[in-house]
């Protein structure tokens, strides 16, 4: 049930920044280069407090985090392929042609959630094999 609270979690957060993408993206995806980057930079900084609250959140036992920032990250990482095929549709606020940035933001987002949990992973001593 732990993967699935996660997964649940997960959800929920992918709910989130779509709908704030969806109403309020057009602020913060610009067509313009050096916006383009900061916005790019920004997905692993966000992705890394999304995880570190949603695995404080869940309370795992020690040596699950790694296990629920998949849970997490994984609704993301399917919806936000859909989302990214459909970008005109989906973000009609959104210039289409950033339709590439946001898939990329979606990536590095879920990866730093990803890069997180696993950091967090805490093994017992004999469980750690060399």
């Amino acid at each position: 049930t732990m993967i699935l609270r996660a997964m649940g979690l997960g959800f929920a957060l992918w709910l989130v920044v779509a709908a704030i993408f969806r109403f309020a993206g057009g602020y913060f995806f610009l067509p313009d280069e050096t916006l383009r980057l900061w916005t790019f930079l920004s997905a692993p900084v966000a992705g890394v407090a999304a995880a570190f609250v949603c695995l404080k959140l869940l309370k795992e036992a020690r040596g699950d985090e790694g296990e629920a920032a998949i849970g997490v990250a994984l609704p993301g990482l399917l919806l936000n392929g859909f989302l990214t095929h459909e970008f005109p549709r989906a973000f009609p606020n959104i210039d289409p042609t950033l339709d590439a940035t946001f898939g990329a933001w979606c990536l590095l987002f879920a990866g730093s959630i990803l890069f997180m949990g696993l950091s967090m992973t805490k093994l017992a001593p004999e469980d750690e094999r060399v």
